[in-house]
């Protein structure tokens, strides 16, 4: 059973032709939440799967285990994520193939919405309406701040600004969903209230500095009036 994690700001926050303040998110990575033993065996393994697909293993920024293929001059990652306690971090494996080890997954994996999408296949063919299942938006937001938490990038921070905006089905609805984790005791939560009061306090703080840095760059001395205004109103 798989879920897509880093495709939550792009399916589950609304028509994608409508107009938007914020940049649309892209992303080239596939970040697959995924239970263990996750093939049972019955179709080869994850790892000769992907390699006969063209997938060599290669590492992430941060060293984490990750599949790469070279698609003309596109470089298409895929990472898997597992959860398995008590760890909380670090790799694992699963059939044969290595994944990164993030707590939550079991929710995202529990919750996730089917939607569907169009495109082309890895043997070229045009896919339509193909289901695929998505993280909803609660177990996203409390993974997405645990990874702001390790790694503060200036896209984590961007991706929880624009799912609590856009949310297919409301900011309110979306905050709502991120208390349901907690009350229900997600494990990714605790860091994730932890990330809240540590990096989101307030404007000047990591997170929203950052989320800004995402969409105009990293702020120069001298840059116009304007582009500071536009600079605070991410903020």
């Amino acid at each position: 059973m798989a879920s897509f994690l880093a495709l939550v700001p792009k399916y589950l926050c609304g028509d994608l032709s409508a107009p938007r303040t914020l940049p649309r998110p892209v992303t080239l990575d596939a970040d697959l939440g995924i239970s263990l033993g996750a093939s049972l065996g019955q179709y080869g393994s994850l790892h000769m799967d992907l390699q006969a697909h063209g997938f060599r293993l290669s590492t992430d920024e941060f060293g984490g285990p990750r599949f790469v293929k070279s698609i003309g001059e596109f470089t298409i990652p895929v990472d898997f994520l597992a959860e398995r306690p008590p760890a909380t971090q670090g790799p694992a494996i699963v059939d044969d193939a290595p994944v990164n080890i993030m707590p939550g997954i079991h929710r995202a994996l529990a919750s996730a919405r089917r939607v569907k999408v169009t495109g082309v296949d890895l043997y070229g063919a045009l896919q339509e309406h193909l289901p695929i299942r998505v993280c909803e938006a609660g177990p996203f937001l409390a993974m997405k701040l645990c990874a702001f938490a390790r790694r503060q990038a200036p896209k984590d921070a961007f991706d929880i600004l624009y799912t609590l905006l856009h949310y297919d089905r409301g900011t309110k609805a979306a905050v709502t969903a991120f208390g349901e984790e907690v009350r229900a005791g997600n494990p990714a939560c605790a860091d994730a209230v932890n990330c809240l009061h540590q990096h989101f306090r307030d404007e000047q703080s990591s997170a929203p500095v950052r989320a800004a840095s995402f969409v105009f760059g990293q702020a120069v001395p001298g840059e116009s009036g304007d582009l500071r205004i536009r600079r605070l109103q991410i903020q």
